[in-house]
């Protein structure tokens, strides 16, 4: 079974904006160190920070940014 990535439009500008690939965004949501903010998750790994909430199979990232 493959989890779904959706990207919220903010996140999709930011990405772009930044040059942040869609792969340096899982490696955050799946490799990374993680910590709460508030429901959110932030995972970080190497130099990108991924902020999203997950839900079953879901990752919904919210916005995406160097650290």
């Amino acid at each position: 079974m493959k989890c779904e990535f959706r990207p919220s439009i903010h996140a999709k500008n930011q990405m772009i904006a930044r040059g942040i690939s869609k792969k340096e965004i899982m490696d955050c949501i799946l490799k990374g160190a993680k910590r709460l903010q508030g429901k959110k998750i932030i995972g970080i790994f190497g130099k990108v920070e991924a902020v999203f909430l997950k839900k079953p199979c879901h990752y919904y990232v919210i916005t995406t940014y160097w650290r």
